[in-house]
Order: C-alpha cells, then sequence, then structure tokens
C-alpha cells in the first residue's frame, strides 16, 4: 500500500467503517455531511490519507490556494482521509473514510480503500450516498440500499433499486470492499430536487439512522437533528410565502407512499435513472 500515507495506526476494538465520497454519488452534499458531521462532533484529525497525486487530475480538480496573514500561502489538494473514532461508549470502535471521487485508477483506488481498513480489523462496512429525486421533504425520507445479503432488504426495510447504468466510485468501492470479504451495506437516500441548494439533514438523519442499525452502534446525529428543525423551520417559512412551492410540495406529498406502505419502487428508480443521466450529460 505504497500510496497510503500513515500518521499513525490506531489500535481499534472490533471495527466498523463508514464511507463516503464527494461528487457522483453525493447529491446535496448528504453523504459526506454525515461523515464531516461525525468527525467534527468526535473531534477528531486524519490518520492516514492517499497520495492524491496517484488518483486526481489537477486540471480538472485544481487545488484551491489560501493567503493567510504575512502573505502566507497555503494549498489544499483533494484528498481521500481516514479517521477513528475510539468511544468507549460504543460497542464497536468506529473508522470514517471521506474523500473526493478519484479522476482516475478506480480500481487501485478502491484496493487502497479496503486493504487499509483489512489491515485494521474491519469487517463490516456502510458506504453512503444520495440523489436527487422527486420526494417531498415533508414525508419520511426513501432510502434503498445493495448488499450481497438476500435478507437485507427485508430485514432493514430499505428499497431494492436493481438498477443498471453509469455509476460512481461509491458503488466499485462498496463491491471492492465485498470482493475482499468485508460485509459491506450500500444506502442511498432521495433528497427533494427543489432542495439542491444546500445541505439536507433530515436526509442525513435518515442515513445515518440506518447506518446505525447495520452496524449496531450508537451514533450522535443529535447536531444534524438540531440542524434539520431549523432547516424544517426555514423551509415552511418559504412555502408560506410561496403558493406555488407549497402546491407543488402538496403535489409529491399525494403522489408519494411512505416506505411503510408500499412505496412504489419503480417510480424511484426511475428518479435515479433521470439523475445519473443528467450528471452525465453536464
Amino acid at each position: 500500500m505504497e500510496d497510503v500515507v500513515w500518521y499513525r495506526k490506531p489500535l481499534l476494538s472490533e471495527p466498523v467503517a463508514i464511507l463516503a465520497f464527494e461528487g457522483w454519488s453525493d447529491a446535496g452534499n448528504t453523504a459526506t455531511g454525515c461523515v464531516e458531521n461525525l468527525s467534527s462532533t468526535y473531534d477528531v484529525e486524519p490518520f492516514a490519507e492517499l497520495n492524491s497525486d496517484s488518483y486526481y487530475n489537477y486540471q480538472m480538480r485544481r487545488p484551491i490556494v489560501e493567503v493567510k496573514d504575512f502573505g502566507e500561502r497555503n494549498f489544499h489538494w483533494p484528498q481521500t482521509s481516514f479517521y477513528s473514532i475510539e468511544d468507549y461508549k460504543l460497542k464497536s470502535d468506529l473508522i470514517l473514510v471521506f474523500g473526493e471521487e478519484p479522476s482516475m485508477k478506480w480500481k487501485d483506488y478502491s484496493r487502497n480503500i479496503s486493504d487499509t481498513l483489512l489491515e485494521l480489523g474491519v469487517k463490516k462496512a456502510v458506504t453512503l450516498g444520495a440523489f436527487f429525486g422527486q420526494v417531498a421533504h415533508t414525508l419520511p425520507v426513501p432510502i434503498f440500499g445493495v448488499s450481497g445479503d438476500p435478507t437485507f432488504h427485508s430485514r432493514y426495510n430499505v428499497l431494492n433499486p436493481n438498477y443498471s447504468g453509469p455509476t460512481g466510485i461509491t458503488s466499485v468501492v462498496g463491491q471492492t470492499l465485498r470482493d475482499n470479504g468485508i460485509e459491506t451495506a450500500g444506502l442511498w437516500a432521495a433528497v427533494p430536487h427543489y432542495l439542491s441548494s444546500g445541505g439536507y439533514p433530515k436526509g442525513m438523519s435518515a442515513l445515518l439512522n440506518k447506518t446505525s442499525d447495520i452496524l449496531k452502534i450508537d451514533i450522535d446525529d443529535s447536531g444534524i437533528q438540531s440542524e434539520g428543525q431549523q432547516f424544517e423551520l426555514k423551509i415552511n417559512k418559504a412555502m408560506e410565502n410561496s403558493q406555488d412551492l407549497a402546491e407543488y410540495v402538496s403535489k409529491l406529498e399525494e403522489a408519494d407512499v411512505s416506505i411503510e406502505d408500499n412505496f412504489s419502487e419503480d417510480n424511484l428508480v426511475q428518479q435515479i435513472e433521470d439523475f445519473l443521466n443528467e450528471e452525465r450529460e453536464i
């Protein structure tokens, strides 16, 4: 693993992992928002990173320069980082993997992530993703998932997309983990397309709650819930000031049915396909 830069090697107890990647699979920063919130809540720093020179085209994803006092200049490069949450309150230690979708060498990239998690003793993981769909923010967040377990969808009450088509690094990494013996589930949240300009705390909370069930750990999402309450107030205020928005959300509410009440998987899958096709055309 020459492309893995270690700052320290944590000693972990029965670790599990949560992974999220910016880009194709991260509508509204909903997936990466989960990992960012956890790393901020527990105030953790990366213990390892992947060598960005091996995986990013800097003409496509240029570094960001930051000018500080006295003319000091810092460069921020695209990166994939590993964090550990070692908390006695958790049944298992938690590893967070957070990064940007690479420009190249996806197989090597995924293999290095898998090898790193295996070296740390990870046997179970969840990858997170999100897409924009025609869903209302007032309804429960539709969550669908991918797993090698045939009982997965019924056990955890998630939808089975049966999607075929272009994909992102989240799916590639997830399959690589499964191929290498790490029991891995992929979870995706549907994000209301009219909220595409910012984060979606309700979607983050839904992803983390389902992740908590799968990994059998307690995840503190109190900060996200607080953000979600403020977010709901802003949206409701916007609906009060816009009859068009209120009517549109009402139509979405009538068109959608909750997951517990025979939610239409075909309708959800079509939205996923439309989202992926739109991304490919950009």
